[in-house]
């Protein structure tokens, strides 16, 4: 069919299923459609989900000149005082706002507020952070100047809900809404969350880069918890019996876990924040030690199971280094994901998953881009180049491994050597490894990860190498 014919098809649908079909994209690209003609001008208007998020509106480039930023944000401002002037009579389901800095539009962001609250939307986003802030330490409480009117807090139609860099934020005031599944906490101060824990029919739960909590608990009956880069005191015990997906960035605690589901599906834990002590000492044993009780805790001892794990190099390099990592216990583990730099040092740390992953079927190498201390060709006596050539039998290997699944491969040595060992070690169930290229890989270097591709398919006649170029 000729292109031509397509657009013709598109244009003849009645304007009743075109806001159907922007209503699945995202704001920008529904803003975007805009420029197609005069009729998709009205169009577009007609979305039930707007999102008025500043990075999407703001081009790059106006950051470099304080003078082009001001402009900018304050033509970004009269975009969407007039866009919500121009929809205030039809309904809207999806209501977003984020902007850094709000002091000067205080009067324009309440009244967005009370926008929304006025078409009694279903999800609400409020964002007021800092793109520069990266962890909690960095947020600055002094820019924490718009507060949430009661009128939030009492909107019985909310389901979901995203508040950041708020002040004097109060999620206990959100106990009564009855259909809020789903809420995002980030970059302020939290208090108060366990009495709207307890209450709240909440599945979902994140909390991102908040400061000065006062609560060592999370409980509830949520599905979903994400954690990342929160100011915890010392330590934080998880009720969460039925939680499917765990994942938690940042500081490493004093972790419990108690009344957990039995099967989660996905368990993720990222400690990349501490990763900048190269040296072996007194704290990176107590660190080892730690981490293996955390696995250890959160499978009970074997009593739970996490069907997918995901690691970081941190992780990796820590648990060989615990005074005593054999007590690391069996996992019954069926997928797991390696964020590796594939440094010597976290060699120890794969070995000692892949021995305590018995009935492991597949298995992700994550590439991360190298840390400097990642160019070290050896470490402590171990060579990547002849480390995975030992022969070593793990029972996951000869018994249930199926798939090895290698993210932004490139073709590097280290790449290879751990490729090659899958292949060529007895792992009688091994079908396929899949290689995926990055998706900013240059024509060149796509040709020399295509050649090394091929030489591993040559390695094996049992194996499918197959290779995905993003």
């Amino acid at each position: 069919m000729d292109p031509s014919d397509q657009a013709d098809i598109i244009s003849n649908l009645p304007d009743v299923l075109l806001v159907l079909i922007i209503s699945c994209l995202s704001f920008k690209e529904c803003v975007q459609t805009s420029r197609l003609s005069k009729r998709w001008r009205s169009v577009y208007l007609q979305t039930r989900n707007v999102s008025f998020k500043e990075s999407d509106f703001l081009s790059p480039s106006v950051y470099a000149n304080p003078i082009s930023w001001v402009r900018a944000r304050v033509a970004f401002v009269d975009y969407v005082c007039s866009w919500v002037a121009r929809i205030d009579d039809q309904p809207i389901d999806t209501f977003g706002i984020s902007i850094s800095y709000p002091k000067k539009y205080l009067d324009v962001i309440e009244s967005l507020i009370a926008f929304a609250v006025r078409k009694r939307v279903k999800a609400l986003v409020l964002d007021f952070s800092n793109p520069a802030w990266t962890t909690f330490h960095d947020v600055n409480l002094d820019e924490l100047v718009v507060e949430i009117p009661q009128s939030v807090y009492d909107l019985a139609t909310l389901e979901s809900l995203k508040v950041g860099a708020c002040k004097k934020f109060d999620p206990a005031k959100l106990s009564n809404l009855g259909k809020l599944k789903t809420v995002s906490f980030g970059c302020m101060v939290l208090t108060n969350l366990e009495p709207f824990l307890k209450t709240s029919r909440v599945e979902s739960l994140t909390i991102n880069d908040c400061r000065e909590l006062d609560f060592d608990t999370i409980k509830g009956n949520m599905r979903e918890v994400a954690i990342k880069n929160c100011d915890f005191s010392i330590n934080c015990t998880f009720h969460l019996p039925r939680v499917d997906i765990l994942k938690y960035s940042g500081d490493l605690f004093c972790f419990e876990f108690d009344n957990m589901n039995t099967i989660i599906s996905e368990v993720e834990f990222d400690f990349r924040v501490l990763d900048n002590n190269n040296d072996e000492n007194d704290s990176t044993t107590a660190e080892g030690g730690m981490l293996c009780h955390l696995l250890n805790n959160l499978l009970d001892d074997g009593g739970r199971t996490a069907t997918t794990l995901t690691v970081c190099p941190f992780l990796l390099k820590m648990i060989p280094r615990s005074e005593h990592p054999h007590f690391l216990r069996l996992m019954e583990t069926k997928h797991l994901v390696l964020k590796t730099e594939l440094h010597p040092r976290e060699f120890n740390g794969i070995r000692l998953l892949l021995v305590n992953c018995p009935k492991l079927e597949t298995l992700t190498i994550d590439l991360l881009p190298p840390s400097p201390i990642a160019t070290a060709s050896s470490y402590a006596g171990i060579d990547p180049q002849t480390y995975w050539m030992q022969n070593i039998s793990y029972e996951c290997l000869r018994e249930t491994l199926k798939a090895v699944v290698v993210k932004n491969f490139t073709g590097g040595a280290n790449e290879l050597h751990i490729v090659k060992f899958f292949i060529q070690s007895e792992c009688e169930h091994l079908e396929r490894v899949e290689l995926y290229m990055p998706f900013d890989l240059d024509e060149g270097r796509k040709m020399f990860a295509n050649a090394k591709s091929e030489m591993l398919q040559r390695s094996s006649n049992r194996v499918q190498v197959v290779v995905h170029n993003s």
